[in-house]
């Protein structure tokens, strides 16, 4: 699989997930993903799904090359970032008021929908990166032109008829 593919996969990953623990949080803690009224239905999707770009790219880029550990953290930061700017300038855009920009951000900074998708975020990448670069391993120790589902150990009964 290409790392390409694997990037997708881990965002895909991240979205079912960030809809399954708002979920919980929502049943459980009986809390809104956002609570503003006049907030259009596709504000929280709208987070989620520029969160789930930088997810892509950072997997993308993390599995080539670097710490994946910085490279997860830097996406959490990232996405936490994001989550926050999406939100803001979509509330300030359904609002018409520019104030919005700064007051969004500040009511959702600790929010459980933000963190926990942050948390998530940070998971996905390092499971994707980590997903990647074992592929890459299991594919670069394979010699060109074998067949990969052959082991190289002897199995009894199977030599070949000239021995």
């Amino acid at each position: 699989m290409s790392r390409w593919l694997i990037a997708t996969m881990t965002s895909v990953l991240f979205i079912a997930l960030v809809i399954a623990v708002t979920g919980f949080e929502a049943l459980l803690a009986d809390v809104e993903v956002i609570s503003q009224p006049d907030a259009t239905p596709y504000l929280g999707p709208s987070m989620v799904v520029g969160a789930a770009v930088v997810v892509f790219l950072a997997t993308a880029v993390g599995a080539r090359d670097g710490n994946s550990g910085v490279t997860a953290l830097v996406a959490a930061a990232t996405v936490y970032l994001v989550m926050l700017g999406v939100g803001a300038v979509g509330y300030a855009l359904v609002r018409s008021d520019l104030t919005e920009l700064l007051v969004f951000p500040a009511g959702y900074a600790l929010g459980p929908f933000v963190v926990g998708s942050v948390v998530v975020a940070l998971l996905s990448v390092l499971g994707g990166i980590a997903a990647a670069r074992h592929q890459e391993r299991t594919a670069s120790t394979t010699a060109p032109g074998a067949d990969p589902a052959r082991s190289d150990r002897a199995i009894p009964g199977d030599e070949p008829a000239g021995r």
